[in-house]
């Protein structure tokens, strides 16, 4: 494990108000009196976080417990078949605890050891198992996602869904099935952003393409998801929203050993999850609720043509 990085550089310090208690006790020495002992500690309270702030700690103490289970599951099992997910969990979690900030810390500087601490950071023991990867994974995912439904500012509820998304991604290749998510629902009373829209559309556009050229297996697939982009699409111009169509859309070239068609495919889902990604800043309630969802079913979507997820979508 790395160390752990320290949180925001504003966090909460006490040693200021010692100083200016100081500083007013010594005029005061000869009349009133201070009633501070020089060289003893005062006593103290540990220093508050706000809510804000303790809802970025516990995910970011979250992230370090994925990490380390994920560290001590691939240093136990380094041929189980999910050692690849651990080892991707490795590096994801590292970038993700840095944009999250890192543990909060009380103090910005140094304090005597009679100073009250924070509670210590919650790690995996030595050996951890598959089953204890999925839980850690499964409770992060949770913990994510409330945190992105709940929060006050459009920048950390976004950073919430990237991190949900990408947790839920790795929940569900080390355990399939539980970690589905609804696809966006067709409009009926609020026309989708400009920028949502046309990645919608540009993937109906892919699918088509790939549906023409691809095989009976691919051309159904393909097929499906064009028509439910399509209607989502079709849906949101005619609820008045801002039409953002274009006329046709640029073919990647093959990458990764894939064909043109599924890089293609890979490339429009990985973008309707970072539109959607984007999308949850802009929403509150149910709407950012589904727009999460939708975030989370298009990187499972695009995980399925065999695209890789990223640490963070939509940053």
């Amino acid at each position: 494990m790395t160390s752990i990085p320290t949180g925001p550089a504003d966090r909460l310090t006490p040693l200021g108000r010692t100083a200016a208690l100081l500083a007013v006790c010594a005029l005061a020495v000869g009349t009133t009196g201070c009633g501070l002992r020089i060289g003893e500690a005062a006593p103290r309270t540990l220093p508050s976080a706000s809510e804000q702030e303790s809802v970025r700690d516990g995910l970011a103490r979250r992230t370090v417990l994925v990490a380390s289970t994920a560290s001590s599951f691939l240093a136990a099992f380094p041929e189980d078949p999910a050692a690849g997910i651990a080892s991707a969990l490795v590096t994801d979690t590292a970038v993700q605890l840095e944009a999250l900030g890192g543990v909060w810390e009380p103090y910005t500087a140094p304090v005597p050891s009679t100073f009250p601490t924070a509670s210590p950071v919650a790690t995996a023991a030595a050996g951890a198992s598959r089953d204890a990867l999925v839980e850690a994974l499964t409770a992060g995912a949770a913990q994510a996602r409330e945190a992105c439904l709940t929060a006050a500012q459009a920048q950390e509820a976004s950073l919430y869904a990237a991190v949900a998304v990408s947790w839920s991604v790795a929940l569900e290749a080390l355990e399939p099935g539980t970690a589905g998510a609804e696809g966006r629902a067709t409009p009926t009373s609020e026309p989708l952003p400009g920028a949502l829209l046309q990645a919608y559309d540009a993937a109906r556009y892919a699918l088509e393409e790939v549906a023409a050229r691809g095989d009976e297996e691919t051309r159904s697939r393909a097929q499906a998801q064009a028509a439910g982009a399509d209607d989502l699409v079709n849906a949101s111009v005619a609820l008045g929203g801002e039409d953002t169509r274009l006329a046709a859309y640029a073919a990647p070239g093959a990458q990764d050993g894939a064909s043109a068609e599924v890089t293609w495919a890979r490339q429009v889902w990985l973008r309707v999850a970072d539109a959607e990604v984007v999308a949850v800043s802009t929403t509150t309630g149910r709407a950012r609720a589904e727009a999460l969802d939708a975030a989370v079913a298009a990187a499972l979507t695009a995980v399925s043509w065999g695209a890789d997820v990223s640490a963070l979508p939509g940053h």
